[in-house]
């Protein structure tokens, strides 16, 4: 893919900002018909420039079934996956790669996961050519066990007839609680498809039914639609807001490979959440902190919304052990209460009259 050289009006401070990146991979794919390898090494060149801290990286050749002398099983990414090695500036965080209709079941994803190596699992559903549709049960077993495992889901998403972001949606409102994330919203679509998607997304997460986010990767060709990528932005925010907004950025991939290129991402989104703030500076500056870092490090690191639901759990267990132990006790005060009826009765009865 070319790069086009682009300069943004005024541009900013986003590559000084700190940043959580929930984006990056590694492993092996095709790109253009060419075979690529990309390694840590690889990110970290990219980000650690852009005072970027923590990176969310999968394994495309646990994701990339398309290109078969490329694809491995989840247990063989799981291997790549967790082998990489970070710096004392950037974290290196691994998602589990998962291959909902190619892997028999949960069985491997579970076991993998029991090593608490992972900070989430990613769905490629484009890639691995397993249409969400035609596999629904088979990811909602996924999404289960990523639930009591209490680790966010990322999907590629994209309406191409596999990864589509309704059929997303409809599996997050299967399991309403749980955080939900989706790359590129809808990758390259057409404004009218993009404004579509988001406003179901908002619907759904305004109505209870679903915990979804979305990162701003990507949306569709940076450099030659600027604008439409701005306005995306601004929808995201005026219909979803901040708290449900992540950076990510799909290092180090084509142009964001480049440390350059990936800060003048950053940049971009930097200016266009100013601008959309423009009455409104220090709601500006608490918007970016969200999307650039707090967001991702509350859902992946902090985990509130998941220790806070185990701190629930034991307290409905023990409302049910004091509930049962009031029944019992109920019971218990009927039977003695019974007993001594019984023996007053007796000790009325004819039979035990003194004479």
């Amino acid at each position: 893919m070319k790069i086009q050289r682009v300069s943004f009006s005024n541009p900013s401070f986003g590559s000084n900002r700190k940043k959580f990146d929930v984006q990056g991979h590694i492993g092996t794919m095709y790109d253009n018909g060419q075979k690529v390898t990309y390694n840590s090494q690889n990110i970290i060149d990219t980000v650690e420039p852009n005072n970027v801290k923590k990176v969310l990286v999968s394994s495309l050749s646990g994701l990339n079934s398309l290109g078969q002398d490329t694809f491995c099983s989840e247990s063989d990414s799981a291997k790549e996956i967790t082998a990489m090695k970070g710096n004392d500036n950037v974290k290196l965080l691994p998602l589990l790669s998962c291959q909902p209709g190619i892997a028999k079941d949960t069985t491997v994803a579970e076991q993998l996961l029991s090593e608490n190596k992972f900070y989430g699992l990613k769905f490629h559903p484009s890639n691995t050519d397993k249409p969400i549709k035609d596999n629904f049960e088979a990811y909602s077993k996924y999404i289960s066990l990523a639930e009591k495992k209490g680790l966010p889901c990322v999907f590629h998403s994209v309406t191409d007839g596999k990864s589509d972001p309704e059929e997303i949606i409809k599996l997050a409102e299967q399991h309403p609680k749980h955080p939900i994330i989706l790359y590129h919203i809808d990758l390259a679509s057409k404004p009218e498809q993009m404004t579509k998607t988001i406003d179901s997304i908002s619907n759904s997460v305004k109505a209870g039914k679903s915990n979804l986010f979305v990162d701003i990767s990507w949306l569709t060709n940076l450099w030659d639609n600027a604008e439409q990528n701005k306005n995306t932005i601004k929808q995201v925010l005026g219909k979803l807001g901040a708290d449900r907004i992540l950076f990510g950025s799909d290092t180090p991939i084509t142009e964001m490979g480049n440390k350059d290129n990936y800060g003048k991402f950053a940049d971009f989104i930097e200016d266009t959440v100013k601008e959309f703030y423009k009455d409104k500076p220090k709601d500006g500056e608490t918007a970016l902190n969200k999307i650039f870092y707090d967001n991702a490090e509350e859902l992946f690191i902090d985990k509130n919304w998941f220790n806070n639901a185990e701190k629930v759990q034991p307290s409905k267990s023990k409302a049910l052990w004091i509930g049962a132990g009031i029944a019992v006790a109920a019971i218990a005060a009927i039977a003695v209460k019974c007993f001594h009826g019984e023996e007053k009765a007796v000790n009325n009865s004819p039979s035990h009259v003194q004479k």
